[in-house]
């Protein structure tokens, strides 16, 4: 009885008295060497601009037995990784130069199948039918569950997702920055958060001219001990909002003038509270680097 391979990674089964003095070597070679490929092989696929099918051979190497794929060379238009219609998995590093905003998708011949982003290590499943992921990447980033931990100089170029819900005292172990604007209570870009993030206000230094250096949080105070003017932000993002406590110290009467960036309702300048130790509020708006929309809240108790 002749020879017969298995379905999957195609490994020799020799039929019943078939090679007697050479069946050692052929169970070596085409069984046990080729289940080592099938477990830990790392085989590099080179692409161009064309489809690459990978090959099949029964009871001999080829690629696509291998447990790891690298894909590399430059890639000048989109193309498709053809993978046998078995069930099997893969994990595949990509190490290609893309050009012409070019795409590499892994499927089968008839199926769907799973895009690889430039420079991606993503893990693939095949069921016989479609290439699927098992990572669940979005854009290259992995799905983050609740019990993953950020360092403060993690930076996120794309969306990120937590599988569950994470609650305020797991999230940061130190100041995190969200588009430059530290302790944010906003909605920055496509990361959400579900309950407001205290921002311990900032206290200014009190001076003839107030510094306000909006990377240093959203929220600020300062304690007037003169005539003052509170200069125009510097690091100004669009769309940053937060409040700034103004209060007379011991004496009072102390007055503020603001940096032409500053906008008020009507145009019209606000006085500031004039009894000593009075608390004033003003809360702001960044419309434009230059254009500081504020609202003045006086004489709080």
């Amino acid at each position: 009885m002749a020879s017969t391979y298995t379905t999957r990674i195609r490994l020799e089964k020799q039929g019943d008295g078939e090679n007697p003095n050479s069946w050692g070597a052929i169970l070596n070679q085409n069984v046990i060497d080729l289940v080592d490929d099938a477990i830990a092989a790392y085989t590099t696929i080179v692409v161009s601009s064309a489809d690459v099918t990978l090959t099949t051979a029964d009871g001999t190497s080829d690629q696509a037995r291998s447990a790891f794929l690298e894909l590399s060379g430059t890639v000048s238009s989109s193309l498709n990784i053809l993978v046998p219609e078995q069930s099997k998995g893969f994990i595949v590093n990509d190490k290609t130069t893309r050009e012409n905003s070019a795409t590499i998708t892994v499927k089968t011949d008839s199926g769907s199948g799973t895009a690889i982003a430039s420079g991606e290590i993503r893990q693939l499943v095949c069921d016989k039918v479609s290439v699927f992921s098992l990572t669940e990447s979005t854009e290259g980033l992995a799905l983050l569950s609740a019990s993953n931990t950020f360092t403060d100089t993690n930076t996120f170029a794309s969306a990120v997702g937590f599988a569950t819900s994470v609650s305020a005292t797991e999230i940061f172990a130190s100041a995190a920055a969200f588009n430059s604007v530290t302790t944010s209570v906003q909605n920055v870009g496509k990361a959400t958060f579900t309950k407001q993030v205290a921002g311990t206000p900032v206290t200014l230094t009190d001076a003839a001219s107030i510094a306000l250096n909006l990377t240093t949080g959203t929220n600020f105070i300062v304690s007037l001990g003169g005539n003052r003017t509170l200069e125009n932000p510097s690091n100004a993002v669009v769309g940053q909002t937060g409040q700034i406590y103004v209060i007379q110290d011991g004496t009072g009467s102390r007055t503020l003038a603001f940096g032409d960036a500053y906008n008020f309702p009507n145009n019209s300048t606000p006085v500031m509270s004039t009894s000593a130790s009075s608390v004033d509020l003003l809360v702001y708006n960044v419309r434009g680097v230059s254009a500081i929309d504020t609202v003045f809240v006086s004489s709080f108790g």
